[in-house]
């Protein structure tokens, strides 16, 4: 009977004690004036920090973007001495004037004057990185398929001048290029390259990284770009010399595309909820981009639809040290509204009649 006595006298002193100790603590984090949301940022802060990538060193951003446009003293036509300055991007080496993402394009782009392109990514089912934009082959060929379904065997004959404008131009026809064979072709003409990475699989990160090692120049002409942050996060971890940016565009969750005010375009998901998601998901992470995750990832540009560019989101990216570029820009007043008045960068998909590269 004592022992029993004793055994609830003493769990009754443990618990005044911890109760007595909780209530100390308690009144030192609310009486000293730290609240609770003070010590949540600093776990916050420390988390980013931790997981943070920083930015590459700035001699390879300047190698591979130039000089800054908005930092000309004019306008962004101006010459900046001898130093590159990158104001206009064939966008898929300039899908207008000849096949896109195919060497043709890159040669033209460079025959024109432009020094800078842009290419889009895919893996086929064999895991090959070919230059392809869409996820499956109908737009460009005409024929029915999903690239990551196919092996390269599959689809290197395949004539992506199928559907273009100026098919009559191209009697030869035109084939999917190989990105090994596209990076080399833009580092043998001193061209500057987006990379666009179209490829949700993560077997892309050791891709590109393979690449990386095996043409070190790309670390002065080579830009690595996707609207997937997780997959840029992955690079640039492992490799944090690499110059990255993210691309946004608005619905990029919930729509298949973005058509600006002609019409909303087909919903990503047919299912009611998870459009609702996707909805929801957008809206935060808007409200993340330009405040933790260009941060954690260390990005050097933002590639952003022009119904969204303006003054504001300008200097808000400028005060981050990222630079801005818009897409598509393909009108002449279009051009000359970005490039003379807003002095960013702009990606364009025809060089006719091009002014300012």
């Amino acid at each position: 009977m004592h022992r029993i006595i004793e055994l609830i006298l003493n769990s009754a002193l443990l618990w005044i004690f911890l109760q007595v100790l909780l209530s100390v603590l308690i009144t030192v984090l609310y009486e000293f004036c730290i609240p609770w949301i003070v010590w949540g940022s600093l776990i916050i802060v420390i988390a980013l920090r931790l997981t943070r990538v920083s930015p590459p060193p700035m001699k390879f951003v300047q190698e591979v973007l130039g000089v800054n446009p908005l930092l000309l003293n004019k306008d962004n036509s101006e010459k900046h001495k001898e130093q590159y300055c990158m104001r206009v991007v064939a966008h898929r080496g300039g899908g207008l004037d000849y096949p896109e993402n195919s060497l043709l394009a890159f040669r033209n782009s460079k025959g024109k004057g432009c020094n800078a392109i842009e290419l889009d990514i895919r893996l086929t089912k064999d895991n090959i990185p070919i230059l392809f934009h869409d996820p499956t082959i109908e737009r460009l060929t005409g024929q029915t398929g999903t690239v990551s379904e196919m092996t390269w065997e599959e689809l290197r004959e395949l004539d992506i001048t199928y559907n273009h404008p100026l098919r009559d131009k191209f009697s030869d026809g035109e084939r999917i290029a190989l990105l090994e064979d596209a990076l080399q072709e833009c580092l043998n003409s001193e061209q500057r390259i987006i990379i666009d990475i179209k490829e949700a699989r993560m077997d892309i990160v050791q891709i590109i990284l393979d690449m990386y090692k095996k043409y070190p120049k790309l670390f002065e002409r080579g830009l690595v770009s996707s609207f997937n942050p997780i997959i840029i996060y992955m690079i640039r971890k492992k490799e944090p010399r690499i110059v990255s940016s993210l691309a946004w565009r608005p619905y990029y969750f919930s729509r298949v595309s973005y058509t600006g005010l002609v019409a909303p375009s087909a919903a990503r998901f047919h299912n009611p909820f998870k459009h609702l998601a996707a909805c929801v998901l957008e809206i935060l992470y808007e409200w993340l981009l330009s405040r933790f995750v260009y941060y954690i990832i260390g990005i050097s540009a933002i590639i952003l639809h022009k119904d969204i560019v303006n003054p504001r989101v300008i200097e808000q990216w400028y005060d981050r040290d990222v630079r801005v570029m818009t897409w598509p820009v393909n009108r002449p007043s279009e051009k000359t509204h970005f490039s003379r008045l807003f002095k960013i960068t702009y990606l364009t998909d025809t060089l006719h009649l091009e002014k300012d590269m």
